[in-house]
This record gives structure tokens, sequence and C-alpha cells, in this order.
């Protein structure tokens, strides 16, 4: 979920920071703690903030957190989950890879066979042909297809009946009276949700499997200790798990709200920075793909005209082009502002979550990015990657 505007609740912010014993030197972590001190007062609408440096070869293991994970007090710490919002969409993406390897799909493949014939009619009914959208068309946001959320109705509803149940058929009939495409399959670079819902219901019918179940066989959740993330109300909470932190959106808060209205594939799953870290590391480590071309083809960039709105740039299937100060990035970032990165030249991941829908977040998790990376300098790490 992206483009919307955005206000907060305002709730005040005390800092707690949480170090991991493998450190580097302490003017690294001042400079990082500083950084989130600035992020924390350039954000006072937020309720609070996690954030995660990872660099091993550098000796980097931190994390901290500023401010409240509930109305009633309680400090965030970084072990408390949050819907992570479009970050979803690289788990997505990368269980689409991983059917690839497994031959039961392949990217370049016309998705009327891999989708519902209802959904396929729906499609047409929009002016969309089934035959000509492919896998990689929906991965990389170059179908031509409108998002649900281009609807301002879409999201005005959302606020006003949090308590809603939405289906994902649902939110494609409104995609498909919302306007027309955005242009041909493959011609024109638009971000949309669509695409991903309809990358979900390709999961469920390729597997057999529910969304949540689809996407643990085929990514090695456990492999990762990824023991904190979950598809909320889709699957049950791990056992053990703390509380929800609470997210806001226009002054609302939405941790009651049901999670429908961003589930089926854009969005859904529910994490911690820690868990996100160590999906990314462990994509770009080798430890989620069998075949090293498998992410290759997951970084391959569109060639499609850029788009406009929300994210103006072209980007790859899995993620989009960042900058941390001098490095060169990968990354991806979720409606709550949430925003993960990992720089492979310098094996650094770098992660952020300031659980409110405020586009300033991005701004912010930029800046606190920056900072880390100038620490971090310019020098590639030596050693190999996994």
């Amino acid at each position: 979920m992206g483009r919307r505007n955005w206000m907060a609740a305002a709730i005040s912010l005390g800092l707690a920071g949480t170090v991991v014993p493998a450190m580097a030197g302490p003017a690294p972590v001042e400079i990082f703690r500083t950084a989130l001190e600035q992020a924390a007062a350039t954000l006072p609408d937020s309720p609070g903030i996690v954030v995660s440096v990872q660099a091993p070869r550098r000796g980097i293991d931190w994390q901290a957190s500023t401010g409240k994970a509930d109305p009633g007090g309680t400090p965030l710490t970084p072990d408390h989950p949050f819907r992570v919002a479009s970050v979803t969409k690289a788990f997505v993406a990368a269980a689409i890879l991983r059917l690839e390897e497994e031959g039961k799909l392949s990217l370049s493949q016309p998705i009327k066979a891999l989708i519902a014939p209802e959904t396929a009619v729906l499609l047409r009914s929009g002016g969309y042909d089934p035959d000509r959208i492919t896998v990689r068309h929906l991965m990389d946001h170059t179908s031509g297809l409108r998002d649900f959320f281009d609807d301002p109705a879409y999201e005005k509803t959302m606020l006003a009946q949090p308590k809603r149940r939405w289906a994902r058929l649902e939110q494609i009939a409104i995609a498909m009276k919302v306007g027309p495409a955005y242009g041909a399959p493959g011609e024109r670079f638009h971000y949309a949700d669509t695409g991903y819902s309809l990358l979900g219901e390709v999961l469920e019918r390729a597997t057999g499997l529910a969304m949540g179940p689809a996407l643990r066989s085929l990514l090695p959740y456990d492999g990762l200790g990824l023991y904190n993330t979950w598809l909320e109300s889709l699957e049950p909470a791990p056992t053990g798990v703390k509380p929800r932190a609470h997210q806001y959106a226009s002054g609302i808060d939405m941790t009651g709200a049901d999670p429908s209205y961003d589930l089926y594939g854009g969005g859904g799953l529910v994490s911690t920075l820690g868990d996100l870290v160590r999906f990314f590391r462990g994509i770009f480590r080798g430890h989620v793909f069998r075949d090293p071309a498998t992410l290759a083809a997951g970084l391959t960039l569109a060639t499609a005209e850029a788009g406009e709105g929300y994210m103006l740039m072209a980007r790859p299937a899995l993620f989009a082009p960042e900058k941390v100060g001098p490095h060169a990035c990968l990354g991806l970032g979720g409606y709550y502002g949430t925003l993960v990165v990992h720089c492979p030249a310098i094996d650094l991941t770098i992660g952020f979550n300031a659980n409110t829908a405020n586009p300033d977040s991005f701004d912010v998790a930029a800046k606190f990015m920056e900072a880390v990376g100038s620490v971090l300098g310019t020098e590639p790490s030596t050693a190999p990657s996994r």
C-alpha cells in the first residue's frame, strides 16, 4: 500500500535503546543513536520508532527503539511486531520466484491460466487482457493495472469502517472501475497493489494452499529465524509473540482495524524489524533461492516508462533502488513508515519503522540511513558474500 495523504496521532516519545553485544566502536553507535533521536524529534506525530543496523563485516549488530507501543505507555521495543504493509510484497515476489525455480510457472507466462476463471472475467470487464499480462508484469508493476487505492472512496471507507472485511475480488473490482489502464502490459511502470493481489491468488492456486501456508512452504521462515512473522487473520500469531505495536493513519488508531484492507498479497504480514532484516539478508546471502540466477531475475530492472505519483522510478520485481550515504542499495517500504534496505558492497542492512502513515516518515528514514551509511565509509567489505 503506498501513496496517500497521511497524518498521524500525536503520542509523546521517550528514548529506550537496546544494544546487541557484538558492537563496533562507540563512535558509530553514538552517531546512530543521535540520528534516531533526530528522527524522533522530526516525527513528533509518530508513537515510536524502531531501527536496526546490521553490518557484521564491520562488527556492527545494533538495534534501538524510542517511544511507546500503545496508548497505555508501554515502552516500544525492537521485539514488538507491527503491520509491515507493502514490505509484504518482497515475500510474495520471492515466493513467486521460488515457484519458477520449482518449474510451476514462468515469469514470462501470461496469467490467464494461473488465476481463477472469475478473476479473468473481472479483468476483461475492466478492459485488461489476462492473455497479455505476464507474471513479471505483475511483479514489477508494469501490467497497466489501476490500483484500487486510486479510488479516493476506498481509503475513506477503510478509515470510516475499520472493521469492514474486504474480499480480494471486491478490491480488484474497484480497480476495474477507477479509470483506464495506465498503459499496455510492459509499456509503463505504475505501482499497483492490485497486481500483488493477483499474485497472491497465483500463489494459492499454484500451491493448493492458503496464502499464509503457501508463503511458508516456499520460503525458509524457520531457517532464517522468522519466528515473529505471520499473515494476519489468515494464520495464527506465533506462540509467545508480543502484542502488536499500535499504528496510526489520519489520526486513527488502526491497530484494531480488520487487516483485509491490505491483506491479499500487497500487504498483510505482521513482523518485527529484526525478522525483516533477517529476511532481506537471507535473500542476498543465498539462503532463499536455490539458484543465484533467480535472484538476478528478481533484480532485473523493468524497461517500461517511468511512472508517476507514489513511486516515479521503475523498479525490479523484488526491491527498489535506494541510496544510503555513498552506497548503492536496494530496499522496500511500507505504508506505516517502514523502510528496509540492503547495501551489498558493504554487507549492510538497515531497518526503520515509525508506526505512522505519514509520508514524511520515508524522508526521515532516508536521513537516518544516510547518517549510518556515511559513518561506514566507502570501502567495500572484503569478506566474500555467502
